[in-house]
């Protein structure tokens, strides 16, 4: 299921956004902006450390600093490994490293009270689609609108235009959030190919928060063209300093398997 568990041109799928459907573009969030939208931190005053482990062997970390300065800036590591289906029809990788390894650097603040603003360079190696060791610098920008109970977002990926040998292209996200009370939050995103209008996939997730030290989750995506579908679901376990996170993203096509990702979250 590799590649079609990826999409939306991010290069890792972060925890939250497995467990919500990849709608977050429009939210605001923590280490996962730097795979999301670059400027999704950028109402936020924290110092935190995030790693992610998606079952058997991808995985991220980051650190996220909004503290020290107006100017947040983000810095990430990820491993994901290929499938089957990434490859052109019999190619094999050939002994070669089947993992596609990422490091990214991002920068974000306010341009207004309610507009942040955000970029995220990256430099990506790996095999490509013919089997052949091969990598890709490029970089994303992000903007997101705070509204108080309201958000929008959006982000374009690979402004550079990507690699179309790695399956990176240039992209587009739109999305949006309405939170409740700061409890409950529904949140809907579309993504899109730079030179195709309609979107190719449409994403929706919901989040509840309570104040009792746990947050449940939930999400749905489909693919048009493939015509695929994911359900999702997360739950965490939220204190002051510390969190932990579970995801679980289930396809409905045949001879495809569930995704399990664990994370875990450091407040300082």
């Amino acid at each position: 299921m590799g590649v079609l568990s990826l999409q939306a041109g991010q290069d890792f799928v972060p925890i939250q956004e497995r467990a919500q459907g990849q709608a977050l573009v429009g939210s605001a969030q923590l280490n996962d902006s730097l795979y999301s939208n670059p400027a999704a931190s950028s109402f936020l005053n924290v110092y935190s450390v995030e790693g992610s482990l998606s079952l058997p062997k991808n995985f991220a970390v980051s650190v996220l600093d909004t503290k020290t300065s107006n100017l947040g800036g983000a810095i990430g590591y990820f491993r994901r490994e290929t499938e089957d289906d990434y490859y052109q029809p019999g190619v094999t990788h050939g002994g070669r490293s089947t993992f596609i390894q990422g490091a990214k650097l991002s920068l974000m603040g306010r341009v207004a009270n309610s507009i942040g603003i955000g970029i995220s360079g990256k430099s990506i190696w790996g095999p490509n689609i013919i089997g052949k060791d091969d990598k890709i610098l490029d970089a994303d920008v992000g903007a997101l609108y705070n509204g108080g109970f309201f958000q929008l977002g959006a982000s374009l990926r690979n402004i550079f235009g990507g690699k179309e040998s790695m399956q990176f292209s240039r992209e587009y996200s739109l999305g949006g959030r309405i939170t409740y009370e700061q409890i409950l939050s529904l949140s809907v995103a579309t993504q899109s190919k730079f030179n195709v209008a309609a979107p190719y996939q449409y994403g929706v997730g919901v989040e509840y928060v309570s104040p009792y030290y746990f947050a449940i989750r939930g999400g749905y995506r489909t693919l048009i063209r493939e015509r695929e579908h994911f359900w999702s679901l997360g739950a965490s376990f939220v204190s002051p300093r510390l969190s932990l996170h579970y995801a679980l993203e289930i396809p409905n096509q045949t001879n495809s398997v569930s995704e399990h990702t664990f994370g875990t979250t450091l407040l300082f």
